[in-house]
């Protein structure tokens, strides 16, 4: 099982966007199909890397 608050701390100490983590503003919209893809990328990139999973952050 994970441990969302080790991952929320993860994702806190990164400086910068990388290929399994992204950070989103989506101040006032983001269309089902930008989600699909930036999920899409994210999906290819950790596969690519041997990871589980990868983060895509809102309100950041």
């Amino acid at each position: 099982m994970i441990d969302i608050n080790k991952v929320i701390d993860s994702l806190l100490a990164i400086t910068a966007e990388n290929g399994i983590v992204e950070f989103k503003e989506a101040k006032n919209t983001c269309s089902f199909d930008e989600i699909g893809k930036y999920f899409s990328a994210l999906a290819n990139e950790a596969n690519l890397k041997g990871k589980t999973c990868a983060c895509l952050v809102f309100g950041i």
